[in-house]
């Protein structure tokens, strides 16, 4: 799953969450930064997974992001469970 394929909806989403977490600006969020190298924390990473399932309704474990350690990668795992649901 490329860029293209990951809905506005979840870019929106996971970019708003990690300039709270990260205190990054959104616009400076790129879709191969790496989620440890701007900041995230393991703590973030539990509260930030929380909060995707939340919002899109879906399980996620909070290993998944560092399984998925892009944000290009971890839009695109969230995009293709809420495809698969």
């Amino acid at each position: 799953m490329n860029a293209h394929s990951i809905t506005p909806e979840v870019q929106s989403f996971l970019k708003e969450r990690l300039s709270f977490y990260t205190k990054m600006d959104q616009d400076k969020i790129a879709q191969d930064a790496d989620l440890i190298s701007l900041g995230l924390q393991s703590i973030d990473a539990v509260l930030i997974s929380g909060e995707i399932e939340d919002h899109f309704k879906i399980e996620l474990d909070p290993s998944t992001v560092f399984e998925h350690d892009t944000f290009e990668s971890f839009a695109a795992e969230i995009t293709r469970r809420l495809n698969a649901k």
